[in-house]
């Protein structure tokens, strides 16, 4: 695989195009802003910027039976077929070594016991309720299209609404609706759709963060709250980051066993 960083950066160009527009939002309009400057921008505020390619996550799953926690490990890695992340467990050690591949394809699992890698899906719960896509990062620009927004105006939140349609089925989660500050564009919270039509998770950014030495501001805390199962939420929090150096071939199912 050939390393690309094309994608990544036409997304912060548009990010920037969009910042700069969120200003005027509510005196111009909704087309003040192009669908794909707006979708990078709510991009642009959760994630940092592609030179960060590895970053340990503590997760906290609470159920009404139990409380328990994770560490995992994400890596990150572009190349011209697009965008690759690698979930691996730290702990608990029962957990440790199991692996997570999200490709543009598909996803796979493999663990310490098994002589090959399993092909799973994006949607599939790699702890509590935090599914392979949510741990990776839903990112709207590579995925989505607008189907419709609501102004301050208009939503009873009083924030800016955006639902979202999934470019193919190969997306985890078909449709979701984004509630984001007017002004900053920064999303609130956001609420992820099963494939029947249903409310399936809402996911509440809690905390945002400026990377040390830099203006680089993404999402450092967020909550899942499954709407179909109650009592259960799922926190996930960034306790790293990191910018390393790392063989292309972590990111091929093919090596997950070697």
């Amino acid at each position: 695989m050939k390393r690309h960083h094309g994608t990544l950066g036409m997304i912060r160009l548009l990010g920037v195009v969009a910042t700069l527009a969120a200003a005027s939002w509510v005196g111009l309009g909704q087309d003040a802003t192009s669908d794909a400057a707006l979708l990078s921008a709510l991009d642009d505020a959760r994630f940092f910027t592609d030179e960060v390619n590895e970053i340990e996550v503590s997760i906290v799953s609470e159920t009404p039976d139990e409380v328990r926690e994770a560490s995992i490990l994400l890596r990150f890695a572009e190349f011209e077929s697009g965008t690759f992340s690698r979930i691996e467990f730290l702990a608990p050690d029962e957990l440790a070594g199991q692996t997570y591949l999200n490709t543009p394809d598909a996803a796979y699992f493999f663990g310490p016991d098994l002589d090959f890698p399993i092909k799973t899906s994006a949607s599939a719960e790699v702890f509590g309720d935090a599914a392979v896509a949510q741990t990776s990062g839903i990112r709207f620009l590579e995925s989505y299209s607008i189907a419709a927004r609501r102004g301050p105006g208009e939503s009873e939140s009083g924030l800016l609404e955006i639902d979202l349609a999934a470019n193919d089925f190969s997306v985890a989660f078909q449709a979701i609706t984004v509630q984001a500050d007017p002004d900053t564009l920064r999303p609130v919270s956001m609420r992820l759709f099963a494939l029947s039509g249903l409310p399936f998770y809402d996911v509440f950014f809690e905390a945002y963060e400026v990377r040390e030495g830099t203006d680089d501001v993404y999402v450092r805390t967020q909550r899942i709250v499954n709407l179909l199962l109650v009592g259960r939420r799922t926190t996930s929090e960034i306790v790293r980051l990191g910018v390393e150096t790392f063989p292309d071939n972590l990111f091929d199912p093919e090596a997950l066993a070697r």
